[in-house]
């Protein structure tokens, strides 16, 4: 109990310093100037530089010398970001596909309606709530489940439930629009109920699929109260890169790394619908 205490008071600690720190930051100026001017909040042409991008040693910077595409902590935090939001967004996909399932052709009305409230209740808790249930929870050992805190098994799950009201929704919405007839003629043709979802419900339900994955991936890459109680050293997300540079007072390399979170979105969002010939629209009923 002493070290969750301790676990707890840091966390709150961490949170007070950056908040106050945030609060004492100029706003006016947009990430894309702050990112490529000497003085952020100056228009004159002599102040663009790309020293906060690719220089490999910035004047005054002590605790990130080099520019944010030179150093190893960029790429560490992005790949982190990638496969933790990745697999997060995954799950999600395939559960709320299974949910939509589950409500519109359970059998059961009771079990349905459970469904669907539970899944949309993460989406009623503040995020910060959340995560600080979740390290009070799995911040020691309990029983036979052993201390998640630090891992990234831990930022998989708590990603997964925090953006399973997307998914879910979505699922939900497609399985009304799919009638019974394909599904039912499999049936009589003798196929199990694993073969009627590979061959014929998740091929029709590709539209639903890609939008399960790109809402909480696009929702996942960009989250910052959830992780920020979570992560540590060796599990750095871009958001907490970000608000990590903030907390050193180097904004312009801070929101480099926020564009590169917006250009990572973009670019995975636009790789997805083409790859599989699918819109978010059509996922969501569009």
């Amino acid at each position: 109990m002493d070290r969750l205490g301790d676990l707890r008071r840091l966390a709150l600690a961490r949170l007070r310093v950056r908040s106050a720190r945030l609060r004492g930051e100029r706003r006016g100026a947009g990430a894309h100037a702050a990112a490529v001017h000497r003085h952020p909040y100056s228009s004159r042409p002599f102040t663009f530089t790309l020293d906060y991008w690719i220089a490999e040693r910035l004047p005054g910077a002590v605790g990130f010398p080099h520019g944010v595409l030179r150093g190893p902590e960029l790429w560490e935090a992005a790949w982190n970001s990638l496969r933790i939001v990745g697999l997060a967004s995954l799950i999600c996909a395939i559960a709320g596909l299974l949910i939509g399932y589950v409500v519109v052709r359970g059998t059961a009305p009771r079990v349905a309606a459970f469904l669907r409230q539970v899944s949309f209740l993460p989406y009623l808790i503040p995020g910060i709530a959340f995560a600080a249930a979740s390290l009070s929870l799995f911040a020691v050992a309990r029983g036979p489940m052993p201390a998640l805190y630090g891992t990234t098994f831990l930022l998989i799950l708590v990603m997964a439930v925090t953006h399973l009201p997307y998914s879910s929704r979505s699922g939900i919405a497609a399985m009304m629009q799919l009638g019974r007839e394909p599904e039912e003629a499999a049936q009589i043709a003798g196929a199990s109920w694993w073969q009627r979802m590979r061959r014929i419900i998740f091929p029709i339900q590709k539209g639903a699929l890609v939008t399960g994955i790109v809402l909480p991936f696009v929702s996942g890459l960009k989250e910052l109260s959830i992780v920020i109680m979570l992560t540590t050293t060796g599990t750095q997300l871009l958001t907490t890169l970000s608000i990590g540079l903030v907390d050193y007072g180097y904004t312009q390399l801070a929101n480099a790394v926020v564009l590169m979170i917006a250009l990572i979105s973009f670019t995975m969002t636009y790789l997805t619908q083409r790859l599989t010939k699918s819109s978010l629209a059509s996922g969501l009923g569009g």
